[in-house]
């Protein structure tokens, strides 16, 4: 039988840095010594860490986990974790939201299941809310090489801010023709698009480079690999106010989603391309995220589905204010009404109750 350690060290490097997910490059580096020294550390920081006077960065990873085949019920479980490594702890959140299940204390030992990397999420925190609410915003992060890395976010005011690990403050770039309603990062480059649907990418000096012209239409835009490809995702809104009254008022204006388009970064001739489906892939749209799962992973019939968190559905009760938008036909469903989906969210399937 082979032994593994003895693999020569340039060849693990070289495997190591094909991993793009923390979590694998952490299950990589556990083999052994060999493997782990072989090896740089899979993130530039553990699980949190002070950027400056003002401000520290945490990060949640989002999990997709199956259990072993032995399971009577092996549906999978869509879960977001904060993982503190000093405390020896974990905290669970509901995997498209800010906040937080009521007591879930429980054991989930991550070696003993299949556990696919969707993506990561960054949270800022400060002694001071006020100082806070000025980041609020979706926060993402590149890795710079020796540690080091980057920070892009949206300021209150709708204009882009840049934080590189060694700055005092954030740098506010000022171009903005109409505010930015996201930001993400593909493939080691940040992109961020405005209101319209114009679309830049962020360079660590700051500098700004126009990858798309506008795409007039829905109300919010949001930004989400899927399959290694960047998509564009365009939210309607409703605002009914002919069945507005007083009691209403609080539900969010009354703003309900109606609808989305979906487009891909057509990058050779720098537009949007419309799609009418997406195949088998589904996207998630949450608070802080955006990420993609095929159909298969998930455990569901089929993809071609938008999942996203509502604040208007949030105040009406449904479940998590979690809908599912189905593109076959544009209908809007909330997520107890669809089998298979609402089973990846909270509560725990039964063989996570179980252990």
């Amino acid at each position: 039988m082979a032994d593994w350690s003895e693999l020569p060290k340039d060849l693990l490097n070289l495997i190591s840095q094909r991993l793009q997910s923390p979590l694998y490059l952490l299950r990589f580096r556990s083999v052994c010594s060999s493997w782990r020294s072989s090896s740089s550390s899979p993130f530039p920081f553990s699980h949190s860490i002070t950027l400056n006077c003002t401000f520290s960065l945490s990060h949640r990873s989002l999990l997709l986990l199956t259990p072993p085949s032995t399971a009577p019920n092996r549906r999978p479980w869509l879960v977001k974790i904060s993982h503190d490594p000093r405390a020896g702890t974990a905290r669970l959140f509901y995997a498209l939201s800010r906040f937080q299940p009521k007591r879930p204390r429980f054991a989930l030992d991550l070696l003993r299941l299949h556990v696919l990397d969707l993506g990561r999420e960054f949270r800022l925190s400060s002694a001071c809310p006020s100082t806070e609410s000025l980041f609020d915003e979706k926060l993402v992060l590149l890795s710079a090489g020796n540690d080091g890395f980057a920070l892009l976010t949206i300021h209150i005011s709708g204009k882009l801010a840049l934080f590189r690990r060694g700055d005092s403050s954030w740098t506010i770039i000022p171009d903005m023709p109409t505010p930015y309603d996201d930001v993400c990062a593909f493939r080691g480059t940040f992109y961020a698009v405005d209101g319209n649907g114009r679309t830049v990418t962020v360079g660590l000096d700051s500098s700004l480079r126009v990858v798309t012209e506008r795409v007039f239409g829905g109300d919010k835009k949001f930004l989400v690999e899927c399959d290694g490809v960047l998509m564009l995702v365009d939210l309607y809104l409703f605002t009914d106010y002919e069945n507005l009254d007083e009691e209403d008022v609080g539900i969010i204006g009354w703003e309900r989603t109606m609808r989305f388009d979906v487009f891909r970064l057509d990058e050779e001739v720098g537009r949007w391309v419309e799609v009418a489906s997406l195949g088998e892939w589904v996207l998630f749209l949450g608070d802080d995220c955006a990420f993609s799962a095929s159909a298969k992973d998930l455990g569901v019939e089929r993809g071609n589905y938008v999942v996203f968190r509502d604040d208007w559905l949030r105040a009406v009760r449904v479940a998590n204010g979690v809908g599912v938008f189905d593109l076959d036909d544009g209908r809007i469903s909330p997520l107890s009404e669809c089998p298979g989906f609402s089973e990846l969210f909270w509560p725990p399937p039964v063989w996570v109750r179980s252990h």
